[in-house]
């Protein structure tokens, strides 16, 4: 199976870069949608992985689809950028750890489910798009590696 990452910039609501939006339409029923969580969310639902309660609540920006996470099949998975309110500073063992679980959980969801399509936040320069959480540069590039490996361990 091949899968194919597209980095996606949000240019506003109810069109495509809208994750919300995007979920919605059936030219996206095979696409996996990556979301900018927080630390806390993450390890909620990691500790959780139901279809209700700790990690399945709507966030602010890209995490509004964050209950998608939580259904049947999961059509998305959170990666965090930060914790406390604010974005990850350094990219720390930690902090590599929290993402480099994410991306395992990830990738088993888009084998497990048959996904051919994953999409993440995109700056629109080979970035990853970040808006509420001012996010260490090196942390965004290691993410925006692990996302775009995703396409190479399918095939």
């Amino acid at each position: 199976m091949t899968v194919t990452v597209h980095p996606s910039v949000f240019t506003g609501h109810n069109q495509p870069g809208d994750f919300g939006y995007m979920l919605m339409q059936e030219e996206y029923a095979s696409a996996f949608f990556i979301f900018n969580d927080n630390e806390e969310e993450f390890l909620a639902y990691q500790g959780n992985q139901g279809t209700s309660g700790p990690g399945c609540h709507a966030g602010g920006g890209n995490a509004g689809i964050r209950p998608w996470q939580c259904a049947t099949p999961p059509r998305a998975g959170g990666i965090p950028t930060g914790a406390h309110g604010q974005g990850y500073t350094a990219l720390t063992s930690e902090v590599q750890g929290h993402i480099d679980t994410a991306v395992a959980f990830i990738a088993a969801r888009i084998a497990e489910h048959g996904f051919t399509d994953v999409y993440y936040s995109s700056d629109g320069h080979g970035g990853l798009g970040t808006g509420i959480f001012e996010v260490d540069p090196a942390v965004k590039a290691y993410i925006v590696k692990q996302i775009e490996g995703l396409a190479s361990q399918s095939e």
